[in-house]
């Protein structure tokens, strides 16, 4: 439990949540919280904006745009504790 408390992706997944929720709680009336911390939604503002004022399609316009953020996060913080094992471990080799 003590090592799950102490990788990246943990907390980012964590706080990628507490943005969603904050922005399904109607705090983020204009999704400026939600754009800002997701890198990945300034490529897709465009097909995420014809989303959301298409009346057909704007119930998944939500459900996409929490996606896309918690899996960024996600994706990101396995990353850096990928690259963290990997430089830890290279020092320990380098050591012995």
């Amino acid at each position: 439990m003590v090592t799950i408390i102490k990788r990246f992706s943990f907390w980012f997944i964590i706080l990628s949540f507490l943005i969603c929720f904050f922005n399904f709680s109607g705090s983020d009336d204009y999704n400026l919280i939600i754009f800002i911390t997701n890198p990945i939604s300034w490529f897709f503002e465009n097909w995420l904006t014809k989303i959301n004022t298409n009346p057909d399609t704007t119930v998944w316009f939500r459900p996409i745009l929490y996606l896309l953020h918690i899996a960024f996060w996600a994706i990101l913080g396995q990353l850096i504790d990928f690259i963290r094992v990997r430089v830890r471990n290279n020092r320990k080799n380098d050591n012995v």
